[in-house]
């Protein structure tokens, strides 16, 4: 073919000519700042993204380390509650034993005196002294103190 073929795109233009040339690199170029353009925006949308990330990652890792000091702090506190317990435990399993003592000697007192003691051989499961985080009465009930109480 002559210059005068047509353009490969089949556009009816000549592919020769001086106007469809710089017609042609104008729309390219144009195309070209477009998809500039576009990446520049695709660039800082991925960058937005990225910066949003790292602020979550960062809220994160300070949820997190407040989330870890509070498990921290729990776990302390109820290493301190089980070793109060173990005094506790002990305490009342002397006190059980030293109970048992008296008791064997207010038999034996009783034996020899001929007095009837009140001998009590085991402790009630009723009794609020073994209980104090139940109150023997309703809360509703209980006496609290008015506006006179905070006076000084």
């Amino acid at each position: 073919m002559s210059s005068s073929s047509l353009s490969p795109a089949g556009t009816g233009r000549m592919s020769g000519s001086d106007g469809d040339s710089a017609a042609d690199t104008h729309r390219r170029e144009k195309r070209r700042l477009s998809n500039r353009e576009s990446a520049r925006r695709s660039r800082l949308r991925k960058q937005q993204h990225l910066d949003e990330l790292v602020q979550e990652v960062a809220r994160l890792q300070a949820e997190n380390a407040r989330v870890a000091a509070r498990a921290a702090d729990i776990a302390s506190q109820y290493a301190r509650v089980e070793q109060e317990n173990t005094v506790l435990r002990a305490r009342a399993a002397e006190l059980g034993d030293r109970l048992r003592s008296v008791n064997e000697v207010l038999r034996v007192v009783e034996e020899f005196s001929g007095v009837a003691m009140d001998i009590q051989e085991e402790i009630p499961a009723d009794d609020p002294l073994l209980r104090p985080w139940q109150l023997p009465y309703p809360a509703a009930a209980m006496p609290i103190g008015g506006a006179h109480m905070l006076q000084y």
